[in-house]
């Protein structure tokens, strides 16, 4: 029996979840319930976290058309100049995700970014010598992509996309928290991907410091604000090493790498004492978000 509910701007929906990679949930155990009825497991099997009860698929694509989804305002009448000269987070993530490919890809390889956005991503990987187009389901942000940034753009899922050919590499960066059933994601990435292709992702990460000290002060009834720190309704997994690792060996992938991108990186800050912690948190992920990097499995 479906439960229609109200969270901010967003009604839909609700549904009883499992873990989406293990399936079922006699092995989930209670970490946290809210007083809005949304209930927060951890898998013990794999250990990720997810909500219960959540959006069913159809509400949870309304989410990403509503405008309290986004800050739309940056990108009216939006230059890439004005945009690099003022060096915001945007910006300088962008950069070192473009790095990161860069890293495992060279120039001339093809990527595909899922859940691209506004495509920032898009645009400033081509403009770094990869040959990189995106898809967005969001009509919203989609026509953002095409109309302000004039970056190639298909509003449509994956599960409906259709390239001419197949990609080096597709960046999955903050998506895989916020869709209904990321194993059958990641299963169409590998459809998408040549052998020995690459996947750049980063989720929330459920063993961050911060995250686990705001899980632990609501587990005591200390946190007032509640579980917000997951970030029900848009997010409805987090993710940790060994359930990311499970998950992409379902789908045909091998987690290559890990790190933690802290909030110093993302903002630019430089400096002895930045530069040392920003090395710390991500070599130990130590940070509320984890960058995986994994490679298709090559055929026997």
């Amino acid at each position: 029996m479906l439960e229609r509910k109200k969270f901010g701007p967003f009604v839909g929906d609700l549904e009883n979840a499992c873990c989406p990679s293990c399936g079922g949930d006699a092995h989930a155990s209670l970490v946290y319930k809210g007083k809005d009825g949304i209930c927060y497991y951890r898998c013990g099997i794999c250990s990720l976290m997810f909500a219960s009860p959540r959006f069913t698929e159809e509400s949870m694509l309304g989410i990403y058309e509503t405008e309290g989804f986004a800050d739309m305002k940056p990108f009216v009448d939006w230059s890439y100049d004005r945009w690099k000269e003022q060096a915001d987070r945007t910006y300088v993530t962008t950069i070192e995700k473009v790095a990161l490919v860069k890293r495992f890809m060279p120039d001339g390889s093809r990527v595909l970014d899922v859940g691209c956005a506004m495509g920032l991503f898009v645009l400033e990987a081509g403009r770094s010598g990869l040959k990189a187009e995106g898809i967005e389901p969001s009509a919203m942000l989609s026509a953002i992509a095409l109309n302000e940034l004039k970056v190639q753009v298909a509003n449509c899922l994956i599960e409906d996309f259709e390239p001419d050919g197949l990609f080096q590499g597709i960046v999955l960066w903050d998506v895989l928290e916020h869709v209904y059933d990321p194993v059958r994601i990641l299963r169409r990435c590998s459809d998408l991907l040549c052998e020995g292709g690459y996947l750049f992702i980063q989720v929330p990460h459920s063993n961050g410091l911060s995250n686990m000290l705001k899980t632990a002060l609501c587990r005591a009834g200390l946190k007032k604000s509640g579980f917000k720190h997951f970030g029900f309704p848009w997010h409805v997994y987090s993710f940790d090493r060994k359930s990311l690792s499970l998950m992409l060996g379902k789908a045909g992938f091998q987690a290559v790498s890990f790190e933690a991108w802290s909030r110093l990186m993302k903002e630019g800050r430089s400096g002895l004492i930045s530069n040392i912690a920003i090395s710390i948190i991500k070599r130990f992920c130590l940070s509320d978000y984890i960058v995986c990097v994994a490679r298709k499995n090559r055929s026997e």
